[in-house]
C-alpha cells in the first residue's frame, strides 16, 4: 500500500496510468482518472448519496486534499459524460480546489452552472459545451465525443486517446436503443468500423445492469403502458419518476396528450429539467399538456395527471408531502392511483414501500413495475448490449466499473477471454500498454460527507461527532469559576432519557456537587483551567454513563475570573 503517488512515478510513454477513485463497489461517486505524460483527465466527478443513519448528511465526495496529496498534480481537464449527480454532483466542489478546463455536454452545463449558482461561487470557471460528435484536445491527447442513449439528455461515451496505441473507450451510463427521434439509438456500427481502423487498448465499461439478460427495451415501449394507466383512470393519476429522466417526462406529457388528459408538475427537480429541456429546445408539442395548478383546479378529477417527485421516498418530495395530506389542492381519494415509472434504487426499499403502504390506507391503486413492469424501462445496458458493444470495439482489456462487486463480476464475464479483464478497485492505479497491465499502486481513498443545509463539505470527524451526539445524546457544561471556590456552573442535557424533570435535576446537582469538590482539590495545586475542563468532562460522561449505558458526548466550557 502506497502513501502518495508521485506524477514523476507516471512517465512511461507508452503505458496509460488508469486510476479509479470511485463507482466500484458501490453505487454512485463515478471518478476515473486517465494519466499520460503529463496529462491527467479526470473523468466524470460525481457523489454517492447518504445512508438514512447519517444524520444531516446529503452525500459524500472524495477527499480532495488527500487526492491530491496522493497524485501529486492537477487535473489537467475535466470531462463529464452526463449530468446524473452520481457523475456531477461533486465537481463544483473539485473546481474550487482543482480549477481546470471542464468539456461537458449542453444538459450537464445548465445543471452545473445551477449548482455552481446554489453554491454562490461566482468564479469565471474555463467551461467548454462540447456535443455528441464533437471532439477535443488537451495537451496530447484526443477525445472523440460518441453519442449514447440513457434517461438523461445529450450523454457522451469518450474515445481518448493518449499516443503509442493507447485508446481508451469510456462508455460512461448508456444503453443501445434510444428514445426516437430525441435520442437516437447507440451507432453500433460506425463504432465497429472506427475501431478497427484504430484499435482501442482498453474499454471501461459500466456494470449495472450487467445481471439482466438480453437487451435493455427503448422507452418508447413505455407510451403505450402509461396510456393504458391513463385511460383506466376513476380519479387523478398520480405519477412520480426520476426529475433527470426528461425523456419520461415527454413520454407523460404524449401519453397524456392521447388519452384527453392534463398534466400538473409538482416537485423542484421537474420543473428544472422542463426548464432546461425547454430552453435546450428538447420539447415538443407534448408540452401543451401542461397546467398550472389554477387550471388543475377546474378539471374534473380523472381529467388530471400530477407528475411529482418522490419515487424513492425521498424527504420533503412532492410525492411524500401529498402522501402525507400537507399540500391541500392535492389530496390522494380512493378512487386515485399512484403510478410509480421507476425502479427501487437498493437501500431506498423503506421509504417506497411505507409511500405504498400508505397509499394503500387511502384506498387509492398503487401500481408500479412490479404490477405492470411495462411503466418503467431503464437507462443502463443490460447483457445483451454490453455483449455487443464489447464485440463492437473489440478491446484488448475490458474493465468492468460502476457497480456493486457483484454486478462489475457478472460484468467482467461478459468478456471474451478471462486474461483480457482489468479488476477495477476504489483507489487502485493500473498501468497498462501494449504489453499488457499491471496493478501501479493502491490506495485507502478516504470522503468528505456534503451537510444537507449549509451544502459545505465535512470530514469524517465532524461526521462521527455528529453521530454520536445523535445516537447518545449530549450534555453542555457552561459557566464560571471565581475566588474562594465560587463557582456559577450550569449544565445543560440534550436528548438524554430521563424518567422526568426531577430525575434530571437531580442528577444536574449531583455532577454540580462533584465539580464544587473538583474545584476544591484544584485549587490546593498549581490551577490549570484547561485540565479543569477536561477532568470535567471526563466526570460527567461517566456519571452519564452509569446512567444511561451510552456514552454521551460532553463540552465543557467553564472560564475562569479574578483567580
Amino acid at each position: 500500500m502506497h502513501n502518495t503517488l508521485q506524477a514523476q512515478s507516471l512517465q512511461d510513454p507508452k503505458r496509460v496510468y488508469i486510476f479509479t477513485v470511485g463507482g466500484c463497489g458501490e453505487f454512485g461517486m463515478n471518478l476515473t482518472l486517465y494519466v499520460n505524460q503529463g496529462v491527467c483527465l479526470l473523468v466524470d466527478c460525481g457523489l454517492s448519496f447518504a445512508e438514512p443513519f447519517e444524520i444531516g448528511i446529503d452525500a459524500h465526495i472524495p477527499a480532495l486534499e488527500e487526492l491530491e496529496s496522493i497524485l501529486g498534480m492537477k487535473p489537467t481537464a475535466y470531462l463529464i459524460t452526463h449530468g446524473h449527480e452520481d457523475h456531477l454532483g461533486a465537481l463544483p466542489y473539485f473546481l474550487t480546489r482543482w480549477p481546470a478546463p471542464v468539456y461537458i455536454g449542453p444538459w450537464a452545463l445548465e445543471l452545473l452552472k445551477d449548482k455552481l449558482l446554489q453554491l454562490e461561487d461566482s468564479t469565471s470557471y474555463e467551461l467548454h459545451e462540447i456535443r455528441s460528435g464533437g471532439s477535443c484536445r488537451v495537451g496530447h491527447a484526443k477525445i472523440d465525443w460518441i453519442h449514447v442513449p440513457h434517461s438523461i439528455p445529450q450523454c457522451s461515451a469518450l474515445a481518448i486517446d493518449m499516443g503509442h496505441g493507447n485508446r481508451i473507450f469510456h462508455t460512461g451510463d448508456f444503453k443501445v436503443r434510444g428514445f426516437l427521434p430525441s435520442d437516437p439509438d447507440l451507432d453500433l456500427g460506425t463504432l465497429a468500423r472506427n475501431a478497427q481502423a484504430a484499435p482501442f487498448r482498453v474499454m471501461v465499461a459500466d456494470s449495472t445492469n450487467a445481471g439482466s439478460v438480453g437487451e435493455c427495451p427503448s422507452e418508447d415501449t413505455v407510451l403505450p403502458e402509461l396510456k393504458d394507466c391513463f385511460s383506466a383512470a376513476q380519479g387523478i393519476s398520480y405519477l412520480t419518476t426520476f426529475s433527470s429522466n426528461l425523456w419520461r417526462i415527454k413520454t407523460v406529457l404524449r401519453a397524456a396528450m392521447e388519452t384527453q388528459k392534463k398534466v400538473l408538475v409538482f416537485g423542484a427537480g421537474l420543473r428544472k429539467s422542463l426548464d432546461i429541456g425547454a430552453k435546450l429546445k428538447l420539447l415538443g408539442d407534448e408540452s401543451q399538456a401542461l397546467v398550472d395548478e389554477d387550471a388543475a383546479t377546474r378539471l374534473d378529477r380523472k381529467d388530471l395527471v400530477v407528475l411529482c417527485s418522490g419515487c424513492q421516498g425521498e424527504y420533503r418530495s412532492g410525492l411524500k408531502r401529498i402522501m402525507n395530506d400537507e399540500v391541500n389542492h392535492l389530496q390522494v381519494k380512493s378512487e386515485d392511483q399512484v403510478i410509480f415509472s421507476s425502479r427501487v434504487i437498493p437501500g431506498n426499499e423503506k421509504a417506497i414501500f411505507k409511500l405504498i403502504s400508505l397509499g394503500h390506507e387511502k384506498g387509492a391503486r398503487m401500481i408500479t413495475a412490479r404490477e405492470k413492469p411495462g411503466i418503467h424501462v431503464s437507462g443502463h445496458a443490460y447483457a445483451g448490449d454490453l455483449s455487443r458493444l464489447i464485440q463492437a470495439v473489440n478491446p484488448q482489456f475490458y474493465m468492468p466499473v460502476h457497480g456493486t462487486f457483484t454486478q462489475i463480476r457478472t460484468n467482467q464475464a461478459l468478456a471474451p477471454r478471462v486474461e483480457q479483464v482489468i479488476p477495477a478497485r476504489n483507489g487502485r492505479v493500473i498501468a497498462v500498454g501494449a504489453d499488457g497491465f499491471e496493478t501501479f499502486a493502491e490506495f485507502d481513498l478516504p470522503s468528505l460527507f456534503i451537510d444537507s443545509w449549509s451544502r459545505l463539505p465535512m470530514s469524517y470527524d465532524n461526521m462521527r461527532s455528529r453521530h454520536k451526539i445523535g445516537d447518545s445524546g449530549m450534555a453542555i457544561c457552561t459557566g464560571l469559576l471565581g475566588p474562594q471556590q465560587h463557582m456559577q456552573i450550569e449544565v445543560e442535557f440534550i436528548g438524554l432519557p430521563f424518567a422526568d424533570a426531577a430525575e434530571e435535576e437531580a442528577c444536574e446537582m449531583q455532577i454540580l456537587g462533584s465539580l464544587h469538590h473538583l474545584y476544591q482539590a484544584e485549587s490546593r495545586k498549581e490551577f490549570s483551567l484547561v485540565s479543569f475542563n477536561e477532568q470535567a468532562r471526563l466526570m460527567i460522561r461517566r456519571k452519564l454513563s452509569d446512567l444511561f449505558v451510552k456514552k454521551p458526548v460532553v463540552i465543557s466550557k467553564i472560564y475562569a475570573i479574578d483567580r
